[in-house]
């Protein structure tokens, strides 16, 4: 089957949030931190435009932010973040407990250094803070796999063999506000490629 698709000229992180706009949302937790911001800036424009029915939560802090998503999905909805640098590191303790409840919540991650004093540069240090988390992390390269990539990303982590949250990794700036051609597919065609969530029954003993 061709799908023909149309090429949208967008930074990485609009290619993120053109993707999660197709992904059908319930929840969308944000907190601006340089160079993730404009994620969660345009996720709020497609909201207020009526685009999409997501939930969209203003919250006082990175913390609050997973906390947000974690009583989302832990209630059945898609949720999804965004963060950079220092705000995973506040986010650390959320970090655990996401995946310990084996939460399939997809989250950004904008790699930036973190502050020592301070820097703004790209840097893995973040993210690879989080490695033993037991969240699945994946890192993209450009424009295009973002967008790709987060789209994969709800459909790994809601699968039933899997019921884990993912990370998605794109490079400060190098690619988060690098202006690029990206394909993208007709909305019809994410929404049935990554379906409904479906929540597994918990037995209690």
């Amino acid at each position: 089957m061709v799908v023909e698709q149309k090429t949208l000229g967008l930074n990485g992180d609009e290619a993120v949030a053109y993707a999660v706009k197709q992904c059908n949302v319930d929840v969308v937790a944000a907190y601006p931190i340089t160079p993730q911001t404009i994620i969660v800036e345009r996720i709020a424009d497609y909201v207020n435009d009526g685009l999409i029915p997501t939930k969209y939560i203003k919250v006082e802090s990175e913390h609050s932010a997973l906390s947000a998503c974690v009583g989302a999905a832990a209630a059945g909805a898609r949720a999804f973040t965004a963060t950079s640098a220092n705000g995973l590191a506040l986010m650390h303790e959320i970090v655990y407990i996401a995946s310990s409840l084996r939460l399939p919540i997809v989250m950004a991650i904008v790699n930036r250094a973190l502050s020592g004093p301070i820097c703004i540069h790209c840097d893995h240090g973040d993210s690879m803070a989080e490695r033993d988390a037991s969240w699945i992390q994946l890192y993209i390269e450009d424009a295009q796999e973002a967008y790709d990539t987060i789209i994969q990303a709800f459909r790994i982590a809601e699968h039933p063999k899997v019921n884990l949250p993912v990370m998605v990794m794109l490079d400060g700036f190098l690619i988060s506000h690098t202006l690029q051609n990206v394909s993208v597919l007709p909305d019809e065609v994410v929404c049935k490629f990554v379906g409904v969530r479906k929540v597994p029954e918990i037995e209690v003993c």
